[in-house]
């Protein structure tokens, strides 16, 4: 169950109320990396380019990072 997931069922959250950094970066921590381009085009519009650059920067970061160790 991703850390969302658990927290939506655990605290009766919806995620949509956590910002999109944060949902980025809990994918992110878990290795889904690839699910964070369907996040950004879901809420394409609603969130700055800046914003969704950083979230990119990080993503590609984090699966440099993971190929290396591979």
């Amino acid at each position: 169950m991703s850390v969302l997931t658990k927290l939506e069922f655990e605290r009766d959250l919806n995620c949509l109320d956590i910002s999109l950094f944060a949902q980025c970066r809990a994918l992110i921590s878990e290795g889904m990396a690839t699910e964070v381009d369907q996040l950004i085009e879901s809420r394409a519009g609603s969130e700055s380019q800046d914003e969704i650059d950083r979230i990119r920067l990080i993503r590609d970061l984090a699966t440099g990072s993971t190929a290396l160790i591979n």
